[in-house]
Parts: structure tokens; sequence; C-alpha cells
């Protein structure tokens, strides 16, 4: 109609953000996550993408300056529900955590041991 106004709403903004747990009861029925931290990350709307990269080294920050002990871990980058938690996973890491540096699975070691001693 000609002189009629129309009013969209406009599309909800998505957010995304960092979490971090702790993995509680590690590799059992029982396993289950602690959420300790979410952190709301700026992103480029056209490249949500781009943040995949940061995850594991703002994790790896997050846990040393925490001075979180020893555990299992789980880093999340998702976009965030309406009340401000983790909703739809983007990229996630697990971490094995001594207390100070991440460790490292004995198959690994095993090769690298070979590679190195032969």
């Amino acid at each position: 109609m000609l002189n009629e106004v129309r009013w969209f709403a406009p599309e909800p903004e998505v957010r995304h953000a960092f979490s971090l747990c702790r993995v509680l009861e590690a590799g059992t029925p029982d396993e289950w996550y602690d959420l300790l931290g979410v952190v709301r990350m700026p992103v480029d709307r056209q490249a949500p993408d781009k943040l995949r990269g940061r995850l594991l080294p703002w994790a790896l920050a997050t846990l040393t300056a925490g001075e979180y002990g020893f555990g299992r871990y789980h880093a999340g980058y998702s976009t965030l529900d309406e009340d401000g938690e983790p909703d739809k996973s983007i990229a996630s890491e697990d971490i094995d955590w001594s207390g100070s540096t991440v460790l490292v699975p004995a198959e690994e070691l095993t090769g690298i041991n070979r590679r190195l001693f032969g």
C-alpha cells in the first residue's frame, strides 16, 4: 500500500564465546563438565571461523594464568544462548593439564623417543 510503513524486526545478534570447563569423572560413564567461565569474543560476521585457531592458545593461557591444577579440561568455541551459556559448538579442544603444561600421551612420547634415540 502506498504510504504504508512496515517495520521489520532486526535479526537477533549471534554472539560467540570461548568457554572453559573442567571435566570431572573423566573417562567414566559419570563424566560431567563444570563450566569455569565464558568469555564473549568479538567476531567478524563474515568469517566467524577465524577464531578457531585462537581457541587452544586462549585455553592454555587461561589455564596457566588461573593456576588450574592437574586434570582434564574442555575448551569450546560456540555461539551463546539467550542466557549467555554456550550453545552451538563451532570448535572444541580437550586438554590434559599437569598444572603447568599440557600432558602428552605415552604413545606420542614413544614415537618421539624412537625418532630421537633410534
